[in-house]
């Protein structure tokens, strides 16, 4: 690792204690990072010349040098978040670095078949939302999909969106928009915003149902990921309904088919009696169930959520997949493994994409 490397590192703890603290002094930002006094001085005016930091006195004391307290402009700084979750839908929204949202629109996408439209829309979308931001800087871009970014091709495969596959829409993002994107599924940014809001928390795992079946992993504090980013593939495991044909893969048996958005739908088509519907019910609960066990026996986590549009009724399927958990993971559930539900996935998408471009920027960099 180069001094830059270190340098860089450095800037981001301290900003990181400004982030979450709101603003401390340069001896707190010293004794919490570990970092010298004088590292700290320096490194807090160099990102105070870029207007990235302000200082301000502590006006409550009034005998002595009255303290200065360094404070991150989190709120000037922003990112794109487009998610594809909500099938035939894009979603596009504007955060800041306070995670407060500051922009929102939504499109219909269902009958778009060309990538070049798709961007055209995205960047049209950007620069109208920009005039209206005229303090704010866009950082990066993050963009939420249900389905695999290979790391090794730059392309995104095995998506339930069509118009995504096998598109390089990272490189045509930032050719359009000029500006770093980051591409990553979306329950790997809900496991993200897991690390942002819980830092105490460094195995967790996060299963998220909308248009497509996707689990994300946090091992020890990182996010597993894998050779080229596969990791925790969980869609087309063959531990669903036998004779179900997914219009995906071709193969019989995914779970996706039962388990994402659509499969969860199907409880609540009008023609079912209430006893085909609590049939089916319980057959969800099951399945779900026998899932979490797979990834908690995998994965030992210290909380496992649930999010994403398909698992809307979660409460209803709640004490079936507890006692299939109880029972097929009794060494996991036995150590108080908190299982919670999340009812509002889009906002840890926004925060994991937030998360991701703030880890990625450099501060220092115009």
């Amino acid at each position: 690792m180069d001094v830059t490397d270190i340098k860089a590192q450095n800037i981001k703890r301290i900003l990181e204690v400004l982030r979450i603290s709101g603003g401390t002094t340069k001896n707190e930002i010293a004794a919490i990072t570990g970092l010298s006094f004088s590292t700290v001085s320096n490194l807090c005016n160099e990102l105070k010349e870029q207007g990235v930091l302000v200082e301000e006195k502590i006006s409550s004391i009034s005998v002595g040098r009255i303290p200065s307290i360094q404070i991150f402009k989190c709120s000037r700084y922003a990112s794109v978040c487009i998610d594809f979750q909500q099938e035939g839908i894009l979603n596009f929204s504007i955060l800041n670095f306070a995670n407060k949202r500051l922009y929102q629109t939504f499109f219909d996408i269902s009958g778009m078949q060309e990538i070049s439209l798709l961007t055209d829309l995205i960047e049209t979308t950007y620069r109208d939302a920009v005039c209206q931001m005229a303090d704010i800087r866009i950082v990066g871009v993050g963009v939420s999909i249900p389905g695999i970014y290979d790391e090794s091709t730059g392309l995104i495969i095995n998506s339930t969106v069509s118009v995504l596959n096998h598109t390089s829409l990272k490189e045509l993002l930032e050719q359009r928009l000029k500006l770093p994107c980051h591409v990553e599924n979306e329950s790997n940014l809900c496991a993200l915003s897991i690390c942002q809001e819980r830092p105490e928390i460094r195995n967790a795992v996060y299963l998220h149902s909308s248009s497509g079946l996707g689990v994300g992993v946090i091992c020890e504090g990182h996010l597993l990921k894998g050779k080229n980013g596969y990791a925790a593939e969980v869609a087309h495991m063959p531990i669903g309904t036998p004779d179900v044909e997914c219009p995906f893969c071709g193969n019989s048996g995914c779970i996706e088919s039962d388990l994402s958005q659509r499969g969860m739908e199907t409880l609540r088509f009008p023609t079912h009696s209430d006893e085909v519907r609590a049939r089916l019910m319980e057959d969800r609960a099951e399945k779900l169930g026998a899932l979490l066990s797979i990834l908690v026996n995998l994965f030992d986590p210290d909380v496992v959520y649930i999010g994403g549009r398909g698992f809307a009724e979660y409460g209803r399927l709640e004490s079936t997949v507890l006692r299939v958990l109880r029972r097929r993971s009794p060494l996991g559930m036995g150590k108080e493994l908190e299982i919670l539900h999340d009812t509002d996935s889009l906002r840890a998408i926004e925060k994991g994409v937030t998360q991701v471009i703030y880890d990625k920027w450099n501060p220092l960099q115009k």
